[in-house]
């Protein structure tokens, strides 16, 4: 077996290997890991940590309690989907049900038009209830405050997080569904409610 150093010192015991190194660094950490940040604990290059990450995606496989999923710039170890249930009889900070369609509608006009105000929100929906709904998401950490527009008011505009790729799984927001694929009203709705609706419950340790 090759023996691989960092800074003159093994990056493992004897009888370990680069998927065990990289099982362990994902199960340590809980968040995304990104290639650059691989390389910097590993000191190892990009092909080499891609064969491993590879490697270790074929590991995680039935019947094994995790997953490794490509989501958000990275990847991260996620519950399989055959044990969120009881997983979430130890770990209380699994995903909590879904969205609310009022949610879900502010949520997909943010993810798909971001950076974008309330205002804007409100004008798009017809109604001036976007404020709590607001407040809601940044709760669950699915949105994040991003500067203000440049207009009268200067109205605080909105942008999605890694938490929100998190959660429907996405590895950046360029893979959300297309609109032309949907009809002609609520697309950005109708578009988000088809990830969520196809995403086991529980699948991500996330706040929600």
């Amino acid at each position: 077996m090759m023996e691989v150093f960092f800074d003159g010192e093994s990056l493992w015991k004897e009888g370990g290997n680069l998927v065990g190194a990289l099982e362990a660094l994902f199960s340590a950490s809980g968040e995304i890991l990104t290639l650059e940040r691989l390389r910097e604990l590993t000191g190892l290059g990009e092909g080499v940590i891609r064969q491993g990450i590879e490697a270790l995606q074929e590991r995680c496989q039935p019947p094994k309690g995790v997953r490794l999923l490509e989501v958000g710039g990275g990847w991260r170890l996620a519950i399989a989907p055959e044990y969120t249930e009881l997983a979430a009889k130890l770990v209380t900070t699994l995903r909590k049900g879904r969205l609310t369609p009022a949610q879900r509608d502010i949520l997909a006009l943010i993810a798909y038009r971001q950076p974008i105000t309330i205002p804007e929100i409100n004008e798009f929906r017809g109604v001036t209830t976007a404020s709590n709904q607001i407040r809601s998401l940044l709760d669950r950490e699915l949105i994040m405050p991003v500067g203000r527009k440049h207009v009268v008011g200067r109205p605080m505009m909105y942008a999605t997080t890694v938490g929100f790729l998190l959660r429907f799984g996405l590895r950046d927001i360029q893979d959300l569904p297309k609109l032309a694929d949907f009809g002609e009203s609520t697309l950005e709705a109708q578009a988000l409610a088809q990830i969520e609706n196809s995403l086991p419950s529980g699948l991500f340790s996330q706040k929600s």
